[in-house]
């Protein structure tokens, strides 16, 4: 039995949910509720965890780490966007100099994308920035649409939203999208379901069954908007580094130490 760490996020147990409905993977996939990404990540490390679902960038960091670390599944998510509050869309980046940027997990992707696209805007995103930044805060996804709609004091420029919340909020006008982040990265991947491959050639086969498995099983009727489920798309998946520089992974390597 593996123990799969997983996060209270839509997306995470809608897909665990499709996994109960597979006899197979249900027989060998036992999830757990982890509080963090930070705690997934570790647990995969010091061995309290055979797997989990991480954001691509921890991943990515973990494989550098140890060995053997290999990828069952992308997530790929329904939908995110960078948002800012109210109707009226945002003429110039630079505006956002000053406020507060929401994600539900600072080492996202979409946190990585949105770093990358200030920094070539000028602008310094990071959770300690300086009154000339961008402050990035993490917030639990489920309160980032209600804090969008109230900001008292209009210190939230922007934040993070993924489907179905992006519509949702969009449609009611409470905000408007900057940018999609796929038109960011069109390879986009919000997760990967990652898995240690160190027990020996039993534990090889189990995961090529599993991946399989993974990658034929549809939606649970519960949750039939769930993210799907793809194929690495490429062998250098967790080792690919077009948006993975150092200066954006060190904080993330310094939080699993």
């Amino acid at each position: 039995m593996l123990h799969i760490g997983y996060l209270n996020l839509s997306s995470h147990t809608d897909l665990l949910e499709m996994t109960r409905n597979n006899p197979f993977l249900a027989s060998h996939m036992r999830p757990i509720k982890s509080g963090s990404t930070r705690r997934i990540a570790r647990g995969i490390l010091k061995g309290w965890l055979d797997g989990g679902l991480l954001p691509l960038p921890f991943a990515h960091v973990l494989a550098r780490w140890q060995k053997g670390i290999c990828v069952l599944a992308a997530v790929q998510n329904t939908g995110s966007a960078l948002v800012t509050p109210g109707a009226e869309p945002l003429e110039d980046f630079r505006d956002l100099a000053g406020t507060r940027m929401l994600f539900s997990c600072i080492g996202s992707m979409e946190y990585l994308l949105a770093h990358r696209l200030f920094r070539e805007c000028g602008l310094a995103l990071s959770p300690d920035a300086g009154p000339d930044g961008i402050l990035a805060e993490q917030m639990a996804p489920e309160m980032i649409p209600e804090a969008l709609r109230v900001n008292p004091d209009g210190s939230i420029g922007a934040a993070v939203l993924e489907e179905p919340a992006l519509s949702a909020m969009l449609d009611e006008g409470t905000t408007s999208q900057l940018i999609h982040c796929r038109d960011l990265w069109p390879e986009y991947t919000g997760a990967v379901l990652v898995v240690r491959n160190t027990e020996g050639p039993a534990r090889a086969k189990l995961l090529d069954n599993l991946a399989r498995a993974l990658i034929t099983t549809g939606p649970a009727p519960t949750a039939p908007n769930a993210p799907k489920l793809i194929p690495p798309c490429r062998a250098d998946f967790l080792t690919t580094g077009r948006y993975l520089d150092d200066e954006q992974l060190s904080p993330m390597i310094a939080s699993l130490l």
